[in-house]
Order: C-alpha cells, then sequence, then structure tokens
C-alpha cells in the first residue's frame, strides 16, 4: 500500500510504506517521540519498539528528503505522521504499492521455482558423473571388419576441409581402406567446391575411397545433406565428422567393436576436446564450457541412465536405427539432438566414450560464438516442442528418465529466464520496490544489536520471510550454475589467475548472450517457421600467429546489437536509481548482467565485419 501525507495540506509526501487500512481518514496518534533535528533519526531507527513518529521541523519536506532511503526500513507495522507543529495530517492508503509488490512477488517465485529446476539438476549431474566409469574395451574385432561410411558435411570450409579429409584418410588407412567410404556432403558455392575436387582426385589416386555429393539446392540445410546422403548408404553404420573437426585415427577401430558386441547400441559419442583452446581468453571461456557438458553432463546422464544425445560431430550411429527413427529431419535446427532422441525412443542406447577424444575448433569471435549459441538454442527448443509431448507420456521411460529429457531439451530456456531476472530487477528499481527487502534485514540487524538482542523470526513479516526463502533459492540455483565450470578447471594445468580470467570471461559470456539466446528461443517457442541454418564460420587459428580478421566468412552486425544497447541503458538508468533510493538488494541482479551485456556488446562491435 502508499501512504499520501499532505502536509498544510498542499506538500505531498510519498513513502513506499505498508499500512493496514483501518489507519485510512483522520487519526489522532497517541503520545510518541518527536523528531526535531536530523541527528535524531539514529535514535529513532536504533528503536524497534516505535509504531508512531511525529516530525516537527522547520522545514519538514527538507529532513524528510533527507532521509528518504531511511522510510524502507521501517516493518510493516510502522506508521509515520508528519505534521507541523500540532497540525494533524490525513492519511490516505491507496493498494497500487500492494499490487506492485504482489506482482513481483509472484513472478519473481515461479523465476525461483524455474531456476530451481535447472540448479539442481547441475548438483545431480555432478554427483552422477562421478559415477562415471569408462565402459571396457570389447574384443577386437576379426577380418572382415563391418563396412562404415564417413560423412562429412560441408559448406563453404575453404580453410578447414583439407585438414579434415586428410585426417579422415589416416582413420580409414589404420581401419581399412577398403571398409571405409568417405563422403564429402558438399552445398560449397565458393572456392570451397575446387579445394574438395583436388582433394578427391589427390586421395584417389592413393586409393582411398573419398566421394562428393552435390545437391541441386541447400534444401534441409545440413540434414538435408545427411538425409541425401543416408538414402544411397549401403553400409551398417555411419561416421558424422563437421568440417572444422580432425578426427583421431583410432576412432574406428575403438568404436565400431562396441557396435559389434551390442545390437541395441544405436549412436556411440565421443568428448570434443579443443584444437585452439589456447587461442585467445575467449576461445578459452568457451572451451571451459564445452568441457562442462562433455566432462559433466554427458557424463552424469549416461552414468544415472537417462536419454542422451549425439552432438552432430564426433560419432557413429547404426544405420538400421536411424532408419528406424526416421531418419534425419529437417524440421528443426538441432537435427543431431532429434535424431538421437527419436533413436532412443525406439528402443536403442546410446554410449559415451570419455576418454575417446575428437578435437574441434572454437569459435575464436563473439559474433561467431552468438550465432552458434543461438542456432543451438533455437534448434534444441524446437526439439523439445516436437518430442515432449510423445516423451512425457512414454510408459517405456521412468520418471527420472522422462524429468530428465524435460530438463536436458529445454536447457536454454535458462536464457530466457536470466534475461527476464534482469528486466524485473529494472522495473523493481525503477519503481522502487524492494525486491530482495535488504533494507528492512540491515534495519532488523541495527535494531537488535541496538536493543542487544536478536530479533525473532516471529517477528518477520510474511512477505520478508518468502523474499528470504527466494533469496537462499536463488543464491543455490547461482551457485550450482558456476560449480561444474570451476570443476573442469581444476583439470586445466593452467596458473590460477589464467583460470580466474577464464571463469570472469565465462561468466560475462552466460549472462551476456542471454538476451541474443532469448530472441533465438522465442522463435523455437512462439512460431512455426523453418529458420536457416546459419553455419558457424571456422578459420582454422589455432595460436596466436594465425588471424580470423583477413579471412573470409565474418559475421555481420545484425538488429540484435541496438536491443543490447537499449537493455544496457536500461540497466544502467535502473542501477543509479536503485543507488540513489538505496535499494541495493536490487544491485546484485542489476550490475553483473549490465557489465556482461557491455562486454558482449563492445566485442561484437569489435568483431563483427560484412560477411564476403
Amino acid at each position: 500500500m502508499k501512504i499520501e501525507v499532505l502536509l498544510d495540506p498542499l506538500e505531498v509526501v510519498r513513502g513506499i510504506l505498508y499500512a493496514p487500512s483501518k489507519y485510512s481518514g483522520i487519526w489522532k496518534p497517541p503520545e510518541c517521540p518527536r523528531i526535531s533535528s536530523n541527528k535524531d533519526w539514529s535514535l529513532l531507527i536504533n528503536t524497534i519498539s516505535i509504531q508512531t513518529l511525529i516530525l516537527t521541523s522547520s522545514s519538514p519536506t527538507r529532513v524528510l528528503k533527507n532521509r528518504l532511503s531511511d522510510l524502507s526500513v521501517f516493518k510493516d507495522e510502522y506508521i509515520i505522521y508528519l505534521c507541523n507543529g500540532n497540525n494533524i495530517p490525513r492519511l490516505k492508503v491507496e493498494g497500487y504499492e500492494l499490487f506492485f509488490h504482489t506482482v513481483f512477488l509472484l513472478i519473481s517465485i515461479t523465476l525461483t521455482l524455474l531456476f530451481f529446476l535447472y540448479g539442481f539438476n547441475h548438483y545431480y549431474l555432478l554427483i552422477a558423473s562421478r559415477r562415471y566409469k569408462i565402459p571396457g574395451a570389447p574384443v577386437e574385432l576379426m577380418a572382415p571388419r563391418p563396412r562404415v561410411a564417413v560423412h562429412l558435411p560441408v559448406y563453404n570450409e575453404q580453410y578447414v576441409v583439407h585438414r579434415l579429409v586428410t585426417a579422415c584418410t589416416e582413420m580409414a588407412e589404420v581401419y581399412g581402406v577398403d571398409r571405409v567410404r568417405i563422403v564429402i556432403l558438399d552445398d560449397s558455392d565458393d572456392d570451397t567446391v575446387h579445394t574438395i575436387n583436388q582433394e578427391i582426385t589427390e586421395w584417389r589416386s592413393r586409393g582411398f575411397q573419398v566421394e562428393v555429393l552435390r545437391r541441386d539446392n541447400r534444401q534441409g540445410f545440413k540434414a538435408g545433406a545427411l538425409q541425401a546422403a543416408l538414402d544411397q548408404a549401403q553400409e551398417e553404420y555411419i561416421a558424422v565428422f563437421d568440417a572444422d573437426f580432425i578426427p583421431r585415427p583410432e576412432f574406428l577401430i575403438r568404436t565400431i567393436p562396441f557396435f559389434v558386441q551390442d545390437d541395441q547400441l544405436g549412436i556411440l559419442q565421443s568428448r570434443w576436446t579443443h584444437t585452439n583452446r589456447n587461442y585467445n581468453l575467449l576461445t578459452e571461456a568457451i572451451a571451459t564450457g564445452i568441457d562442462v557438458h562433455f566432462v559433466i553432463e554427458q557424463a552424469g546422464r549416461y552414468a544415472a541412465g537417462c536419454l542422451q544425445n549425439f552432438n552432430g560431430s564426433g560419432g557413429i550411429l547404426r544405420v538400421n536405427a536411424l532408419l528406424q527413427a526416421g531418419g534425419w529431419h529437417a524440421d528443426t535446427l538441432a537435427e543431431d539432438l532429434d535424431a538421437s532422441y527419436r533413436i532412443q525412443m525406439q528402443g536403442y542406447h546410446v554410449l559415451y566414450l570419455k576418454d575417446l577424444h575428437s578435437p574441434g575448433e572454437i569459435p575464436p569471435t563473439i559474433p561467431s560464438f552468438k550465432r552458434q549459441q543461438g542456432r543451438w538454442a533455437c534448434g534444441s527448443l524446437q526439439t523439445a516442442r516436437k518430442l515432449l509431448p510423445e516423451l512425457l507420456s512414454s510408459r517405456n521411460l521412468g520418471a527420472k528418465q522422462r524429468l530428465e529429457a524435460f530438463i536436458h531439451l529445454t536447457g536454454y530456456l535458462v536464457h530466457p529466464l536470466m534475461f527476464a531476472s534482469f528486466l524485473l530487477a529494472c522495473l523493481s528499481a525503477l519503481l522502487r520496490v524492494d525486491v530482495f527487502r535488504f533494507g528492512l534485514l540491515l534495519a532488523d540487524l541495527r535494531s537488535s544489536l541496538a536493543s542487544g538482542m536478536l530479533s525473532s523470526v516471529a517477528s518477520f513479516s510474511p512477505s520478508y520471510l518468502v523474499w528470504s526463502l527466494a533469496g537462499v533459492l536463488i543464491l543455490l540455483c547461482t551457485i550450482a550454475a558456476w560449480i561444474p565450470p570451476l570443476v573442469a578447471l581444476k583439470t586445466e594445468p593452467l596458473p590460477w589467475w589464467r583460470k580466474l580470467f577464464n571463469f570472469i570471461t565465462l561468466f560475462l559470456l552466460g549472462c551476456g548472450i542471454s538476451l541474443s539466446n532469448t530472441i533465438e528461443a522465442s522463435k523455437a517457442l512462439l512460431t512455426k517457421r523453418s529458420w536457416a541454418f546459419r553455419r558457424t564460420p571456422k578459420y582454422a587459428v589455432q595460436d596466436g600467429v594465425d588471424k580470423w580478421r583477413d579471412k573470409r566468412y565474418q559475421v555481420a552486425l545484425d538488429f540484435v546489437w541496438w536491443i543490447e544497447l537499449l537493455s544496457i541503458s536500461l540497466g544502467l538508468l535502473a542501477t543509479g536509481y536503485s543507488i540513489s533510493q538505496s535499494n541495493f538488494g536490487v544491485l546484485l541482479i542489476l550490475v553483473p548482467f549490465t557489465i556482461a551485456y557491455i562486454f558482449v556488446l563492445l566485442l561484437t562491435i569489435l568483431q563483427s565485419r560484412q560477411e564476403v
């Protein structure tokens, strides 16, 4: 509620306070302390039994303005009266302040519960990942070995296609040149076409089975190319590698025996590692984030017996299982996630080999990283919208599997929740709603210390207790999101200060892309349109000597930077206003997010180029 206090009776002083409606109208206050100077406010703040206050001063408006921040520290039952001399003010109680508090409370509780769901899952997978055991090596294959097709989807990958094909031929040589057919799925429309033709000529002359599959159009993008290759596949198994990967020579010889030994094995996924981890601070931070997925999330889901995903590269699929599941579908931007879940719904399972590494390139710039993350966010939520109804109603899955599948497929909802929390914090600051009630907490502590005893929990208002509980849950969920990166960093041979910079950069990235990922998530959830597959550019950069700026495939600025700029402006405005109003609790959200948006926007502008 809001109290309007009329002075003389022309001046109106407003304080955000609560008061029972019975005090509306003319009311004669009982005997109460009279504060005649600014210094007496300290006496008032430290007196917890005061319920009514008459402020007498030659300029009560000035005194109140100077101490406006102190108004928020009084408990709900405190009423403040302002008057000149013996004039008794008229009190008018209004309800829209209570409305704002109620709405903010309900929204915050909803966000907290949703965050808690995903935060709890971090703890669950972290504990489960410790139970992961590397599967024992199966019996070595006897000749003749099963035939394998290696599918390499490529679209304008001039800088990396040579090393990709070279690595695949080395893999084929170890497994058996006559048992491996390498198919380049080339949708390129630039000089990559000429490079691929040269590669085919070179490796065919050496006796390798290297082919190219080209289509008249890019219908279905990567999924369409994979499906076109699947339609022609005669092999029992398909290995898939993106253009920036460099598969190990022993990849096939280590993986195919698992399929021969287990007829229900539908997918085998290796762990992604990184060719350019130490290229710059961004690649180090992004590598840590990817490590969290493969070291903790994938290992945890495998150890817990939950559904897993094929990551689109560095894995092998059983052809019959993929065909039974309907092949590759192009109705989402995450054809790998979609196919892997459909295969498991057919009764097959996924094997994850954490000790089998598949090195790939990390995006070295913010624009390319945002493009990659945006595609993953949109694609995973499209898959969730497509498959969750059937998954959640399946009797073949246990409750734990269904819940983990829901959390897994909707994981990118965390970014809209983060952005919603930022907007809520901005509104609470500008509307002078002390969301976390820190002012009240500080007042209670000061009052308790002054009186020599601690206030009892029973003296707290219900809303205070709710906010306190919400704050604890938010704290636990926030910590949960950042424990896995710390665990992943422990294994890195870096000095502590590099790990600290790595962690801070990852934090800024995680918060900073919440806005752009919210836009991509909205595309998936609010439309039924098939969005274009915008690939992540690769530059073949591996150390500080290699440069990405002078190469093709740059990412241009899009409209999102305007929204980021508006969000930064709103955050700065809300931060300044909340400080002026002593609403310090909301700064815990405003400051980190505003800094993160500034960080991401500046690097987006600096690293964006017109795409060539």
